[in-house]
Order: C-alpha cells, then sequence, then structure tokens
C-alpha cells in the first residue's frame, strides 16, 4: 500500500492509484488518463514511475516514450 503523497496539488489515493494501474493494464491512452485523474500528464508519468507501473507507449526495456 503506498503512502499519499503530495506534489503542488491534491494528494494521490488509494483510489486514484488503482485506478492508474487499471487504465495502465488495459492500455488506456495517457491522455485518457489525465481526464479521468484530473492530473497533469507528466504528473501520471512520475506516479507511474514511482509505483513501477509501465504506461501505454512506453518502451519497457528502456523506459523511453516511443511513438
Amino acid at each position: 500500500m503506498s503512502t499519499p503523497i503530495k506534489r503542488h496539488g491534491r494528494f494521490w489515493t488509494e483510489e486514484d492509484d488503482n485506478l492508474l494501474r487499471t487504465m495502465a493494464s488495459a492500455g488506456k491512452s495517457i491522455t485518457l488518463m489525465t481526464v479521468k485523474l484530473g492530473r497533469p500528464i507528466r504528473t501520471i508519468k512520475a506516479r507511474a514511475q514511482e509505483l513501477h507501473i509501465a504506461l501505454p507507449g512506453e518502451d519497457k526495456n528502456t523506459k523511453r516514450w516511443v511513438g
């Protein structure tokens, strides 16, 4: 279980983390994630990296964005 983290905005809740995991595993776009989570792309990418969640469009071997 992750600790709520607040950086220049509101805290990430366990519900937010679970939604991020669910959308990432379903291959949802980062754009959709920004809408559903109400957070900027950079914040979502940072949280995903912190939680070791691979996002769609990310090369799993290099951790670089492709496309």
